[in-house]
């Protein structure tokens, strides 16, 4: 009688030691972070279990330079689009990084600010401008919009061709419909 539940038990315990190992070495994060640099090279990689995987120059030298995985695939798509400008990446670290080439995961991005040092009383005047501008450039970006809205077929075949080659501005594209 004991031998049928050693059968059944220590092929449930093995499972479960995989799996447990599995998620340890390549799900869960054991750091996270943020670099800030120039988007060097970003690039889809695997043919059967692909990744996007790219470099980030944090300055000058070899040491500066980071390399990095993105699971997701429009979030590798938006940075591919971005590829040659600053940028800072949020991510996290695994113990292992198979199947990508290195164990940093990026998980969000954000394109990195032209002003990098504002003195403490200037924070809120330079929010303001920040809100300003992006106001303005979200206003003359849907009012070109506006403009092409009278022709739906011109109007759709821009947001297709926006949608295949830049998926950062075709996301404003919904941005205008709010």
């Amino acid at each position: 009688m004991k031998s049928w539940k050693w059968k059944i038990l220590f092929p449930v315990i093995i499972i479960t030691i995989l799996v447990g190992t599995k998620y340890v070495l390549w799900d869960f994060p054991v750091s996270s972070g943020k670099r800030v640099g120039n988007l060097t090279k970003i690039s889809k990689k695997g043919k059967f279990i692909s990744t996007w995987e790219g470099t980030i120059d944090e300055g000058s030298g070899d040491k500066l330079t980071s390399y990095f995985s993105v699971r997701n695939n429009d979030l590798g798509e938006e940075l591919y689009n971005y590829e040659g400008k600053q940028v800072i990446l949020y991510y996290d670290q695994y113990l292992m990084g198979w199947p990508r080439d290195t164990k940093y995961n990026v998980t969000s991005w954000k394109p990195k600010d032209v002003a990098a040092s504002i003195s403490v009383g200037e924070v809120d005047d330079s929010r303001n401008q920040n809100e300003a501008l992006s106001l303005l450039s979200r206003t003359l970006f849907c009012s070109l919009l506006g403009t092409l809205f009278e022709n739906q077929e011109l109007y759709q075949q821009v947001k297709s061709h926006v949608k295949e080659k830049n998926l950062f501005l075709y996301r404003q594209f919904s941005a205008c419909n709010e």
